[in-house]
């Protein structure tokens, strides 16, 4: 084997491992939960013991579906990460880069496909005991999560792709998005589904509530505000904290009260109200963008001074 051929294997091998990692990663609150599927409203064998349930890679449920999408994306933005660090200490080139992507989405598409087999498996499709009804709301439960899931895999990779190759304004946007999905990551690790928040979880889960905006706020810093193209990045980053904590809270609401599931109609109507809330001061999420706001302007500013000298980090 010639030289640039060993050190292209070595690239993907390093590629693959870094793809394989950051999906796990990404799955790490859920694995320390013991990854028992949640208690499911239409299951062939009713049971209220979570050890009764089959062990599955994400957590399929309309009550987890913010989660199911923050264990993908902070995967893909992981991935992302690590790949730009690689690439700028040229480690990795563009091979290691694509086996990177190719390992995180295979992964995660594992993840939805054995979770929706197990999920499909343990439901009443058979019509016994529930009515034909059931048989319905069973099947499109097991699709619209699958679907949903697959989507929240392709978001991933274009997240790993931006973060990994894009100009810092241009990653900046993605690492926001990450940044979202970074709380409800932490807050699944800190509190499991299955169990409920103590004193202790409690006072941890106060301060992880300022994860995102401080992600945020130092994502603007790295990026710096030295050019328009960069204050605009910037805006946008805040735009998607403040809309995306939004759209977390409204979403939770309207998929985690069983009153509005038969009615899909209200249910958009619920929490397209709690959204349009949540972005407003009673909503709570203006603090967290002044933060983001304050770390970014202040760290960009210290960072452009120690950077005097020095070529920009890129």
């Amino acid at each position: 084997m010639h030289q640039g051929e060993r050190h292209s294997a070595q690239q993907v091998t390093v590629g693959l491992a870094v793809g394989v990692g950051a999906a796990v990663v990404g799955l790490l609150p859920w694995i320390v939960t013991g990854m028992r599927l949640p208690l499911q409203n239409l299951w062939a064998t009713p049971t209220t013991d979570p050890s009764d349930m089959p062990i599955a890679l994400l957590p399929f449920s309309q009550y987890a579906v913010t989660s199911i999408a923050s264990l993908l994306l902070v995967g893909g933005v992981v991935a992302g990460i690590v790949v730009r660090v690689l690439r700028a200490r040229a480690v990795i080139g563009r091979s290691g880069s694509l086996a990177a992507l190719g390992a995180l989405i295979g992964l995660q598409v594992l993840a939805v496909v054995e979770t929706a087999v197990v999920t499909g498996a343990g439901m009443r499709m058979d019509g016994t005991p529930g009515t034909g009804a059931d048989v319905s709301a069973a099947q499109l439960y097991v699709v619209a999560l699958t679907v949903g899931s697959l989507v929240c895999v392709g978001a991933a990779a274009v997240l790993a792709a931006v973060v990994a190759r894009a100009a810092p304004a241009g990653a900046l946007a993605a690492l926001a998005v990450g940044a979202v999905a970074l709380g409800g990551w932490a807050d699944a690790l800190v509190v499991p589904p299955v169990s409920s928040a103590g004193d202790a979880a409690g006072a941890v889960l106060a301060v992880l509530r300022w994860l995102p905006a401080v992600a945020v706020g130092a994502a603007i810093a790295w990026t710096g505000l030295r050019t328009i193209g960069q204050c605009v990045a910037a805006v946008v980053a805040l735009a998607v904290l403040w809309s995306g904590a939004a759209l977390v809270t409204a979403v939770s609401y309207a998929l985690g009260s069983r009153v509005y599931l038969p009615y899909p109609l209200e249910m958009v109507s619920a929490g397209a109200t709690v959204f349009v809330m949540a972005m407003g001061p009673a909503g709570a999420t203006l603090v967290p963008l002044l933060v983001a706001a304050v770390i970014g302007v202040v760290g960009a500013v210290a960072l452009r001074v120690s950077r005097r000298g020095r070529p920009a980090i890129t």
